[in-house]
């Protein structure tokens, strides 16, 4: 086993060797560089419009109701309140002057607030995120066959008020053909 080894160490004493292991090595070096090393998947940055929010939530109902009602024919409508709301982290600093003379007292009180941000390998500068909410559903409209049918209503009512955490007010179901 010694003697193999010895040998390959006396052929890669060769000149020649070095610079073709050289050559290779800056090749795939050079390669590298063109490879994409961003992530390809939207699921693995988690970055959702609220467009593909709403169309998301918009399937999910959809699929409910054709297995409570056995639909094929099933129209959704969401409707939220506005866009997502990021909260970044702060630095919040407060400061209170009051004066007080024999008859008037003065106040001031002065907020001074401050995002903290990291630097990119870029150089710029990127605040800190620390949540990130969807908008509240504001309502559902749901059509469907059967919909005027007060049992299967009801069950529809629930099972969306369940699975968006709604209030009955926020659900609209009608029939259609």
């Amino acid at each position: 086993m010694n003697d193999l080894i010895k040998r390959y160490l006396e052929k890669l004493k060769n000149p020649r060797v070095l610079i073709i292991i050289g050559v290779i090595g800056i090749a795939l070096i050079f390669l590298s560089s063109f490879t994409d090393q961003k992530p390809k998947s939207k699921a693995l940055t988690d970055d959702f419009s609220v467009e593909e929010y709403k169309q998301s939530l918009e399937k999910d109902i959809t699929k409910l109701v054709k297995s409570i009602s056995g639909s094929r024919k099933v129209t959704v409508v969401i409707t939220l309140e506005s866009g997502i709301n990021y909260e970044y982290a702060d630095n919040l600093e407060e400061s209170n002057d009051s004066k007080n003379d024999n008859l008037n007292t003065a106040e001031k009180s002065e907020t001074k607030q401050q995002y903290i941000t990291v630097k990119n390998s870029d150089g710029s500068e990127q605040a800190i995120l620390i949540s990130k909410q969807m908008p509240e559903i504001r309502g559902v409209a749901i059509v469907c066959e059967g919909g005027d049918n007060a049992a299967l209503n009801e069950k529809i009512q629930n099972a969306v008020m369940s699975a968006l955490n709604i209030t009955s007010k926020r659900v609209f179901i009608a029939g259609g053909n």
